[in-house]
Formats: C-alpha cells, structure tokens, sequence
C-alpha cells in the first residue's frame, strides 16, 4: 500500500461507488453519468470516470476527485470528508506528516502572514492615521476592529511582497494566493492591495482565505472595493463575509441575517446582533445559500435601502426562493443601511433584525401600499411585482396559498394567474441598471468558444489518435487557445518524433514536465467521451473534426486580420505612409478567409 494515505484511499474506493450513494448514476460508456446534485440541472451533464477517478460537470463546471465530491455532498472541509471516506475504505488513519503541506496549506499559511502584516501596520504606521480616524468616525471600537482582524495596506508598491519573501515564500507563491499583480513590463511582481483599509475574509473554521481592501480616497481608474481573486482557497460564490463569527448565533437564534457590506457587519456585531454575515456587494448565491443551511432554513434579507441595494435583494431573492428555506425581509426603521440604522440607535437595528417578515408578506404590504388596485393598470403591476416570486417559490403548498391570495387581491380568476405564472418561470427578475440583463459581451463569447473549440480538437487528438496527422498537419500552434497552445505544442512534437501515439507514455512525459496539466487533461477527454461514448460511425468523427478546425482556423485568421487592420488604420490616422507588405498581408488574409466562408 502506498505510504500516502490520501492515495491509500482512492486506491480502495472507487469514485462511481461512493458518487453513487448519493445520487443515481447512468452508465455511458466506460463513464457514467447523472443530473447535476450542485446545480439546476435539466439534462444530465454530470460525468463520473472510474479510469481517471474524477467528476465533472459540464453544466455547472463543478469538478474534482472523490474528497472534493464529498466535501461538496456533506458541507464540510477535507479533513471532515478525510475522516468520511478512510472510513468506508476502512484505512486506519494516521497523524498527518506536517511537511507535507500542500497549496492549499500553503496559501492559507501566506494569508494568515499577510493578515499579520495588515494588523501590525494599522495600529504603528503612521501612514495608516487616517485609518484608524475612519474607524473612529464609524464608530468602530479598537476590541471590534481586533475581532475582525482590520489591517491596513500601505501606499508602497511591495512592501507587503518584500515582507512575504523574507517569510521564505517564493514570488510565484505571493502571486497564487491573489496578493500581488506580474508587471507588465519586465520581470517581477508588485502588491495587489495599496493604501487600503483591510477586511480578511475567513472561512467557516476562522482560517484567511482571501481579503477586502477599501480606498479611503477615491483614486483614478482604481475601484473602490478590492477582492482577492480566486485562488485554491478563495472562491467569492462560495464565501461569506463573517461566517467564521456568525455561525453558532446563527444556530442560536435559528436565523441569518445577510446584510450587503462588511462595514455592516462589524456594525450589527458591536451592536450585539452576532447572527450577520455579508454578501460583499454581490447578489446572494446558490453555493452562499448552502452553506447557511448548515446553520437553519430561516435567512433574513436587510440590503441596502438604494436601487442596487434592492436590486441586490431581488436577485438574492431568486436564488433564495427556489431552495428549500424559509426568506424573510428586515425593514429598516431608519437609514439605507443596518450601519447608519446602528449609528442612530443600537436598539432600532436590534429590534428589527429580531422581527423579519416573511418575504411574500412583505412584498404583497408593499403592493397593497403603492398601487390602487381597483385600477387595472395597477392590478398589472401589482400582479408583475408578485407572479415572479411566487413562481420560484420551493414549496407547492405555499405557492398554491399566495396564488390564491394574490387573486384575492386584485379580483381575477385564479386560474388567469396560473396561466400567467407558467410565462414568468423561466423569466430573470429584470435590473434597473442598463445591460445588466442583456447577453454576454460578443468578445467574451467568441472568447469562450474558441477556448471551448480548442479544448475539444486537443480531446478528440488524444481520444481518436488515429486523427492526429489530420488535426497536426492543418492546425498550427497559433489557432489554438493561449491556455492551451503548450499541450497542443507537445502533443505534436511527441507524434511527430514518434510517429505514433502512446497515450499512457504521453502523459507519463507530461507528468515529468508539466504535471498541472494532468487534471485539465482529464476533463477534455471526459468530455470527448460524454458525447461520443455512443457513436462508432468514422465519418461522425471526422466531420466534427474537420468542421473544428475550420472554426479555429477561420477564428486564426480573423484574429490576424483585426490586428492587421488595427496597424493599417493607425499608420493613416498618424498621416504616415502603409508599407506594402502589410498591404499584402491584409489581402492574403482577406482571400484565406473567403475560401473559408
């Protein structure tokens, strides 16, 4: 047995096998496949492989190996889902070897320097006065600040990178966990986070996964709230904001409280209402929604009272319905946020935060208050306030008793309203800011299909070898997506010395260079294998790579033809004169895309 228990245990258990003690899995070829369990899936997109011990879905593009699956399935960390599975294997475990320390480990260990370093300059550093004067100015106590483990980021260009080197941390470590930006120009790194007001963000076991850094003066081109981005241990969609704190008074008081920012938060916690936690400015999501439901089914809104306050809480409000939980709504008796509420009174945030009301209660008063519903046009708008809510209820019961209600109140046959709601279903609550609903930026979507494009030719590459020559000879390195242009490189310098294609002793080679990408490798071969695990027919195959590396080809030489042009126009708008032979590149590109089209 190998002396690695984590491999001990894969070795032992097979992935369909535990996968499938909590969902119902379809076999597909050598694979298997099912509904996604972490999203709304219609058709099944989930993929199993025993071959490569890992899940995948297609849909949702949650993925990883047996732990990630029950970390997911169960709520809980990896030692929790360690201890789960060394059980069913029945691997008795041992003290983990603490040199063996993997990214992860390694990036919550950066965070928790970096969060040191934050404290220390807040409370010495004369540059972080204005700071502390902030924190006073809100009315923020010095024993709240030091709960929360406040810092603040100085106005240098690498102090915070010198400090973690000096740790022992290499520069591409720093730049993993999110704390630091590659220049541009040269070599090197400078720090992320600048002149900034510092919130560490805290997994539910306190551990700093990522941080929140605010200008206290607004800057050029520089945004006003700073996330890390995501890393191995930060995920924005699956974090909230003082969950670390708020979850035992959570359970306590078998409510969340979800405010919009973390100034909020630190508020209500020195106002003795501990159960709050903060979506951090974004609209409430499914995997946010799941981890309250460790703690209770009751979650109780108090956004900002402004338009994209309320904006927020209707789409939080979407996700929310949909889930079995119970949604209620906070009013504000006085200001636009729970911050300014606490500013006037303490008392004022404590006794609403503890009487929330139901959420369809509160939107029919709100109805009923601002539209005259003996008058049609607001029986209309009374009626698109409340279908769309009422359409995601979880509950049928529920959903049925506020039809019924909603009938009531504007005087229309109940059975219009049902005909109604089966219209808004699948609508998205509509925003107020322009293009907030509208498709996805054209560039990002060609983006997206061209990686797609590419990650497909590489699978099929590797699935059907037998087409190698075919795809090598007609593609060049060029048309292949950035991300991906190096495998697709060594894949052909390997057939090409070869001459053949040994799958297994390809990847050993690439385990030797390259091993990260190994798992992306296993993706792009189980997706191949989802939707050809049934077809035999040769000529299916070799259509769909044919039609491929037209697509990429054509999308090549668009690319080149934009960034000619780009030259072409430049050069006349300075008034100087177009060398011919970049004349002659745009025609040659011109006539390579017409016989294309």
């Amino acid at each position: 047995m190998p002396d690695n228990q984590v491999e001990e245990i894969k070795q032992r258990l097979n992935i369909s096998e535990v996968v499938s003690e909590y969902i119902k899995l379809t076999p597909a070829g050598v694979n298997y496949k099912a509904k996604c369990p972490f999203h709304d899936d219609k058709t099944p997109s989930f993929m199993v492989s025993d071959d490569k011990q890992i899940f995948h879905c297609f849909g949702c593009g949650q993925g990883g190996d047996i732990f990630t699956f029950v970390q997911e399935m169960e709520g809980v960390e990896f030692p929790e889902a360690l201890k789960i599975l060394a059980k069913k294997a029945g691997v008795q475990l041992r003290p983990l070897d603490p040199a063996r320390q993997n990214k992860k480990t390694q990036q919550l260990e950066i965070n928790k320097w970096a969060g040191a370093y934050f404290v220390k300059v807040l409370e010495d550093s004369k540059q972080a006065e204005a700071a502390r004067d902030y924190l006073k100015k809100r009315g923020l106590e010095k024993e709240t600040a030091e709960d929360f483990k406040l810092g603040f980021a100085l106005d240098k260009w690498d102090d915070l990178h010198d400090f973690l080197r000096g740790r022992g941390y290499a520069e591409e470590d720093i730049f993993q966990a999110g704390l630091s930006i590659k220049k541009q120009k040269g070599t090197g790194h400078f720090d992320r986070f600048r002149a900034r007001l510092m919130f560490p963000i805290s997994d539910v076991h306190g551990n700093i996964i990522g941080f929140t850094g605010r200008l206290l003066e607004e800057k050029e081109n520089e945004p006003k709230y700073m996330n890390t981005p995501q890393t191995l241990v930060y995920n924005k969609s699956y974090t909230l904001y003082g969950i670390d704190r708020a979850k035992m008074a959570i359970k306590e008081n078998k409510l969340a409280v979800i405010v919009e920012g973390n100034m909020d938060v630190l508020a209500s916690y020195q106002a003795g209402v501990k159960n709050v936690v903060a979506s951090s400015g974004t609209a409430l999501t499914a995997e946010q929604i799941k981890l309250l439901k460790r703690y209770t089914k009751d979650i109780a809104f108090c956004f900002d009272q402004d338009a994209a306050g309320q904006e927020a809480t209707r789409r939080g409000l979407d996700q929310a319905l949909g889930q079995d939980v119970n949604v209620k709504i906070i009013e504000l008796p006085f200001g636009k946020d729970p911050d300014e509420c606490i500013q006037k009174d303490p008392n004022l945030w404590q006794k609403a935060a503890k009487n929330p009301v139901s959420v369809m209660e509160y939107f029919f008063n709100l109805a009923e208050k601002n539209y005259d519903l003996s008058q049609v046009e607001d029986k209309k708008k009374a009626s698109q306030l409340l279908l769309p809510l009422i359409s995601k209820l979880f509950d049928p019961i529920e959903q049925s008793h506020y039809l019924q209600k909603l009938a009531d109140l504007v005087h229309v046959d109940e059975e219009i309203l049902r005909e109604a709601i089966n219209k808004v279903k699948e609508k998205p609550y509509k925003t107020r800011e322009k293009g907030e609903n509208s498709p996805k930026n054209p560039e990002n979507q060609k983006k997206e299909r061209y990686q797609m494009l590419s990650e497909r030719i590489i699978g099929l590459s590797l699935k059907f070898s037998e087409y190698i020559p075919l795809i090598t000879q007609e593609l060049e390195e060029e048309a292949i997506f950035h991300d991906l242009r190096t495998l697709y490189k060594k894949l052909k310098i390997y057939y090409d010395e070869k001459q053949k294609f040994d799958y297994e002793d390809f990847i050993k080679r690439i385990k030797a260079s390259n091993p990260d990408f190994l798992s992306k490798i296993d993706v792009i071969i189980l997706s191949v294998e989802k939707d050809f695990a049934q077809v035999n027919d040769n000529d299916v195959i070799k259509n769909e790579i044919r039609n491929i590396l037209e697509a990429l080809k054509k999308n090549h030489i668009c690319r080149n033809l934009k960034e000619v042009g780009h030259k072409i126009k430049t050069l006349e708008k300075e008034g100087k004169n177009c060398p011919d032979k970049l004349i002659q590149e745009f025609n040659l590109l011109t006539e390579k895309l017409k016989k294309i089209n």
